[in-house]
């Protein structure tokens, strides 16, 4: 998936109170009649995972679904720390009441799909609904399962959760109990607005209508995708290039000498590691290196009958783990080490260092396990993953373990490892988050209670009742006392199961072509993405 360099980035963990205290977001600065036109983007060695919000949950994907969501309130596109402070979109600030649990939305009037279909309270309250169908197995139940009434819909025991209520304009949502991190948690691209009759299907649509600044004019899986602007979109959100035309599954290398010569202007999909210190030169100008909350990691299968349902096992690859290797895969800019679940810039991360950063430690491996065995481990088939698969190879090989590494593009790799019962050890993985909260990495990748059939976040398959019930106690948390609790599980989880073996921390490097305007780049520090609305031509 997805996500340190400034202080403005650090201040994005913060509370309730500072999440909602922005502007609406303003168009992005660029260049006089730089606007129009077509950009051309690479996506290599993958596809997107969907495009249907209730299932899209690649880093990616977001990049894009960002220009096409219609949200009830939404971070801006704009750099740290505005970027941090959501604002206002199809609605206002809520009214809060009973305690914390009732929030009311008063739904702009005039907003519109692509489609011509009008934005009203149910295209909000469809999406939700449509999100705990259990027939769509969506990613983003953990996120709003604190509705009342969400869980009956989950059970299959109601078609529409008893908390979500429309009337007129006014969307009114009730929740079980208050939550710190609700209105950050509705901005997800999961519950932007969504046409009436937007059908219950699993397998996604793949190219919904938008009310947002673009729509999917068409994506041909494999191939290509088009994004076009939504003729019918009346609000400020920046779009300066027409069309964006996404040529997917490009060869990496391949693809970083057509942006340097200019056929292509960007590729989604990443730079290749040892290409990216030719570029220190274009610093500012056509590349840009910026730090995110995100985390790399292998995470290792708790499930039984995989080598890491033994715990001895797991901690002792977490000394076994060269770290420093890890990072030099990624090539030049491109993070630091860390052997933590939590990233710094996120509430409650203290650096506590439980195992070595400086390199592996075979021998405390070998002490704590020494059983041998073989491993199926998955990663990338391209650029960082593939010399990560080849270092974790020999680091196993060091304690004892024989790895047959498999290699699979980015969304069949996380679709594989996220289905209950896929066979294997360990998975090559990263996180970054969704919004600004501990949540997000925690409890959406380590509480047991959300694993399910398929579409699954938990790739470590680790549950544990007792850190369950740690993890929902400090949801209900606030504050100061929220992030001491999550960065105490951090540590608990790292130090004494072991679940993971976290290894850094990874900078977003973006490479544009000459013909880009430098002056219109903004890296959006919650999506830890480029907006691509904002990019214009010189």
């Amino acid at each position: 998936m997805h996500r340190k360099l400034c202080l403005s980035i650090a201040a994005l963990a913060i509370g309730a109170s500072l999440l909602v205290a922005g502007a609406v977001a303003g168009p992005a600065s660029s260049s006089p009649n730089a606007t129009g036109g077509v950009m051309r983007i690479n996506l290599s060695n993958t596809d997107f995972d969907f495009l249907d919000p209730a299932l899209s949950y690649a880093s990616w994907a977001w990049q894009f679904t960002y220009m096409t969501n219609y949200k009830l309130l939404n971070f801006p596109d704009k750099a740290a720390p505005e970027g941090g402070k959501l604002a206002p979109e199809a609605a206002g600030l809520p009214i809060v009441s009973n305690g914390g649990k009732t929030y009311v939305f008063t739904i702009k009037p005039g907003a519109k799909f692509n489609t011509g279909e009008t934005v009203t309270a149910e295209s909000f309250a469809h999406a939700i609904n449509r999100v705990l169908n259990p027939q769509m197995q969506s990613p983003a139940v953990p996120f709003i399962i604190d509705i009342v009434g969400a869980q009956a819909v989950v059970d299959g025991k109601a078609s529409k959760a008893s908390g979500v209520k429309v009337s007129g304009s006014k969307l009114t949502i009730n929740l079980t109990k208050p939550a710190a991190d609700f209105l950050a948690r509705i901005t997800l691209p999961f519950f932007a607005a969504i046409p009436k009759n937007m059908p219950i299907d699993a397998k996604g649509v793949d190219a919904p209508a938008s009310a947002g600044p673009y729509y999917v004019k068409s994506w041909v899986k494999n191939r290509s995708a088009v994004f076009v602007k939504n003729p019918n979109y009346k609000g400020s959100r920046p779009r300066n290039i027409d069309q964006f035309v996404v040529t997917i599954n490009t060869d990496l290398n391949q693809s970083f000498l057509q942006v340097k010569s200019g056929e292509s202007d960007f590729d989604a999909g990443g730079l290749p590691p040892q290409q990216v210190a030719s570029l220190a030169p274009l610093n500012g100008k056509q590349f840009f290196s910026k730090a995110t909350v995100e985390t790399d990691y292998l995470a290792l299968n708790n499930s039984p009958g995989s080598l890491f349902a033994n715990l001895a096992a797991r901690k002792a690859m977490n000394w076994a783990i060269d770290r420093p290797a890890m990072l030099r895969a990624r090539g030049a800019f491109a993070g630091q080490r860390d052997d933590q679940i939590l990233a710094p810039g996120i509430g409650g991360y203290r650096d506590v260092k439980v195992y070595p950063i400086k390199g592996a430690d075979p021998t405390k491996a070998k002490a704590l396990y020494s059983a041998g065995g073989n491993a199926t481990v998955y990663t990338g088939n391209a650029g960082a993953a593939l010399i990560q698969g080849q270092v974790l190879q020999y680091n196993m090989k060091q304690m004892g373990i024989n790895a047959d590494i498999k290699q699979y593009t980015s969304a069949v790799l996380y679709a594989k490892a996220g289905t209950k019962g896929e066979k294997f050890d360990a998975v090559l993985g990263g996180w970054g988050w969704d919004y600004p909260d501990p949540f997000d990495f925690l409890d959406v990748l380590l509480n047991g209670n959300n694993i399910h059939e398929t579409q699954n976040n938990n790739l470590a398959y680790f549950n544990n009742p007792a850190m369950n019930k740690k993890m929902e106690e400090a949801a209900k948390l606030f504050g100061d006392k929220r992030y001491q609790a999550y960065g105490d599980l951090d540590v608990e989880i790292t130090k004494s199961h072991a679940p993971w073996a976290a290894f850094l921390h990874r900078n977003e490097r973006s490479f544009f072509s000459a013909r880009m305007d430098p002056k219109c780049f903004v890296f959006q520090p919650v999506y830890a993405r480029v907006v691509l609305g904002a990019e214009c031509f010189k």
